[in-house]
C-alpha cells in the first residue's frame, strides 16, 4: 500500500465555494487578486491541502476551470515534494459538490508523503475515503475498500515515525513533561504539536556557555609598535 516513489489517493469532496480565482498565467490565486480572469471552486480537501503542506509553491493550473469551475488541475512543490491534484465529477453530472472527487498524487519522499497525508486528515472534518457513491466511484474511479488500506497506510506509518521519534527523545534526553504531551499530542492525531513538544526538549538540552563580559570593554595587548599610515595625500 506504500509505493517507493509516489502515493496516488482519491478523496471525497464535501464543500466547495469560488474561495479561488485563476491569473492569465495558470496560476491559482485567492478569489479577492486582481489578476483573476476566472473563479476556481478549489473544494475543502484541497484547500486543507494546501494549508498543511508548508513551504508550497503558488499552484498551477495543469487545466483551468470552464463552464463546470470545480473541474480543474493543479500542481505545487514543496521542497523534494511535487503534489498534483485533480478535481472531476464522477456521479450527477456534477450537480452537487458531494458529486465530486479528488485524486491526490504525491512523488518524494516517503516519509514526507506519509506526514503530508496524516496532516491532512487530522485538519479534515471527514474521512476523505468516504464517498458519498460508493458504487459510482468503484465502477468509474477506483475500488473504494483499497483506497481506504492506502490511506490508512499512510497514516499509520506517519504515527508510527512520530512515535519512534519521540521514544529516540526519551532514549537519548530523558523523560520529562514534554515526552508526555508529545504523546498526547501524537494520540490526538496533532502531529505538529507533537513536533513542537519534541523541540522544546531539543532546545532545553543545548547547553550554552556564556563568558564573562566586561563591561566598558577590554585592552588587547600589541606586540610591537603600531604603524601609522598617512592617507591624506593618496585622498588629495
Amino acid at each position: 500500500m506504500l509505493e517507493a516513489v509516489s502515493s496516488t489517493l482519491y478523496a471525497q469532496v464535501r464543500v466547495a465555494s469560488p474561495s479561488h480565482g485563476c491569473d492569465g498565467e495558470g496560476y491559482l490565486r485567492p478569489k479577492a487578486h486582481p489578476a483573476n480572469i476566472s473563479t476556481v471552486y478549489l473544494g475543502d480537501v484541497a484547500q486543507t491541502l494546501l494549508k498543511v503542506v508548508q513551504g508550497a509553491s503558488t499552484p498551477v493550473m495543469e487545466k483551468k476551470p470552464g463552464f463546470d469551475e470545480q473541474s480543474w488541475k493543479f500542481n505545487c512543490r514543496s521542497g523534494d515534494v511535487k503534489i498534483v491534484v485533480e478535481s472531476y465529477s464522477y456521479w450527477g453530472f456534477g450537480l452537487f459538490t458531494k458529486c465530486y472527487a479528488n485524486t491526490i498524487k504525491i512523488e518524494g519522499p516517503l516519509s514526507e508523503r506519509t506526514r503530508i497525508v496524516f496532516d491532512l486528515v487530522a485538519s479534515l472534518s471527514h474521512k476523505p475515503w468516504e464517498f458519498s457513491r460508493t458504487g459510482k466511484f468503484n465502477s468509474k474511479i477506483s475500488c473504494v475498500e483499497t483506497n481506504q488500506l492506502k490511506w490508512q497506510a499512510h497514516i499509520d506509518r506517519a504515527r508510527s515515525d512520530l512515535n519512534e521519534l519521540i521514544e529516540l527523545t526519551l532514549l537519548e534526553k530523558g523523560d520529562c513533561e514534554d515526552i508526555e504531551i508529545a504523546r498526547n499530542a501524537l494520540a490526538d492525531d496533532n502531529a505538529p504539536a507533537t513536533m513542537r513538544a519534541l523541540s522544546r526538549i531539543e532546545a532545553d538540552s543545548i547547553s550554552i556557555e556564556v563568558e564573562d563580559v566586561t563591561p566598558d570593554g577590554q585592552i588587547l595587548p600589541v606586540d610591537g609598535n603600531i604603524p601609522f599610515i598617512d592617507l591624506s595625500a593618496e585622498e588629495e
